[in-house]
């Protein structure tokens, strides 16, 4: 897995407690399980997202307790996921690439409310979670201010400075230095069915289909 320094991953990055993601996928078009798995780092979600945020790091620290309690091995199979997240950029992709959800699937939708939280649900099983962030977590005056700066689409460079300063100050002094444990809760949620997504174009995922046909090659 690339850890390296470079112009969108900065040295305390590289060095930083952050969590890794073992993933299972499928092979092929319509294939089965792959034999082997993927390895998944907070840089890996940054090239997907486009950047370095502090709702990116949130989001990453968030599923990092929540995935373990549906994959008690720590093997996340992002062919039996589905889930639900705030109706944000960082939060939603992070909730994409993680666990494989698509909205044009069905198995990825937005709530629009506030919070860095997700609801996940193991396909299979039905068996449902939620993780959000403790509400003492994040500095009120630091949501406050960014919900000021959507709401108005109004703010000054100096302003825009002092914000992302203040934002990585917070990753790099609490989020990093404190048990996720600590800032993040997960529950379990009852089983109940998953309502389908409001989107008219949605269709079979066909590359897991066939997932557990069994093989009759190594590859």
């Amino acid at each position: 897995m690339d850890n390296s320094v470079t112009w969108y991953w900065p040295t305390w990055a590289a060095s930083a407690p952050l969590p890794v993601f073992r993933v299972r996928d499928t092979e092929s078009s319509h294939g089965r399980y792959a034999l082997e798995l993927k390895t998944i780092g907070v840089k890996d979600l940054v090239k997907f997202h486009g950047h370095a945020c502090d709702g990116l790091f949130r989001g990453a620290m968030a599923l990092a307790v929540a995935l373990p309690v549906l994959f008690p091995d720590n093997i996340v199979d992002r062919t039996d996921l589905r889930v639900i997240s705030r109706n944000s950029p960082c939060l939603g992709d992070v909730a994409a690439y993680l666990t494989g959800g698509r909205v044009r699937f069905n198995s990825q939708d937005v709530v629009n409310q506030a919070g860095v939280w997700f609801v996940l649900e193991q396909i299979s099983t039905g068996h449902r979670v939620r993780v959000e962030e403790n509400p003492d977590g994040y500095p009120e005056s630091l949501s406050d201010e960014e919900a000021q700066f959507v709401s108005t689409g109004v703010a000054t460079p100096e302003q825009l400075d002092r914000l992302q300063a203040a934002q990585w100050d917070w990753v790099t002094s609490v989020l990093l230095k404190t048990p996720r444990e600590t800032l993040y809760t997960v529950r379990r949620l009852p089983e109940d069915s998953w309502e389908d997504v409001p989107y008219a174009h949605r269709g079979p995922r066909t590359d897991v289909l066939f997932k557990d046909v069994p093989r009759t090659i190594d590859r």
